[in-house]
């Protein structure tokens, strides 16, 4: 990502906020944190991966020129979660990016397997939410975003992480009431963007359908990063509660499936009703 790319923000437009991307070391996360940078905000990334934290650290200030600090975190361990929380209580900006799944149809998941994903995808976006919340209802507010994904007309093939999303998206409504108007929190909804994580997750044959959507090509994480730095910047600020779907228009017309068959090679019986 580029300065030019992200010409509709200033570059002072979050200057004196500090954001922290959870999963912000690899694919959309990362482009979210350089999109941050890139608009003034202090940029914190954090995931489980030093390693990896490090690396995209250097990338990030190679573009933007702005330092990026790192930091571990397991979003699913509360000790861990607490402890980050702890450690930056002047963050007002939060980025729930990290989640992840695996494409599986629904009749196939092992409970250990249906457990891990909501664990990941709920339970830990719920973690951070907390531990990050109270600390800007106890201090000087704040606003929080979550990365979900398009929700609303069902996916098959990830039934356990578009149940675990959409509870998200309730949640965040939820605390719109509660929490506001001292922090704000909306989603993002992400469509169809091949990054090294989606190439390791889906088959060939996934996404196929984007030619029937609106805009009928894939999306640029660019496309993210800017959604991000809108929905958490001032221009929103009368913005709450809601998702935002970066999707091409998926959310209205496509083909939504995380299999490569469409997921529905089980409709052969026929109707009982002629």
């Amino acid at each position: 990502m580029s300065a030019d790319q992200l010409a509709p923000f200033a570059k002072d437009l979050l200057k004196g906020r500090k954001a922290l991307v959870t999963g912000g070391g690899t694919g959309l996360g990362k482009a979210i944190a350089t999109g941050l940078a890139l608009a003034g905000a202090d940029v914190v990334i954090s995931s489980r991966r030093e390693e990896v934290l490090t690396d995209a650290a250097k990338e990030i200030k190679k573009a933007t020129k702005s330092a990026v600090e790192i930091d571990l975190v397991d979003i699913r361990n509360l000790e861990t979660v607490s402890a980050l929380a702890d450690r930056h209580p002047d963050v007002d900006i939060l980025v729930n990016n990290a989640g992840g799944q695996f494409p599986q149809k629904a009749r196939d998941y092992s409970p250990n397997g249906w457990r891990t994903v909501i664990d990941l995808n709920l339970n830990g976006t719920w973690n951070m939410t907390q531990a990050f919340g109270d600390k800007m209802l106890s201090g000087n507010g704040g606003v929080i975003c979550q990365i979900v994904v398009v929700m609303g007309r069902g996916m098959p093939g990830i039934g356990h992480s578009g149940a675990a999303r959409a509870a998200v998206g309730e949640l965040t409504k939820t605390l719109s009431y509660e929490w506001g108007p001292k922090v704000r929190l909306n989603c993002v909804a992400p469509g169809q963007f091949r990054t090294a994580g989606w190439d390791e997750a889906y088959e060939e044959g996934v996404g196929s359908g984007v030619v029937e959507q609106p805009l009928p090509y894939e999306g640029h994480v660019d496309d993210i990063a800017n959604s991000v730095v809108f929905m958490v910047s001032p221009a929103s600020r009368y913005i709450t509660g809601q998702v935002l779907y970066c999707d091409g228009g998926l959310i209205n017309r496509g083909l939504m499936s995380a299999l490569p068959d469409g997921g529905y090679p089980e409709r052969e019986n026929k109707p009982l009703r002629k």
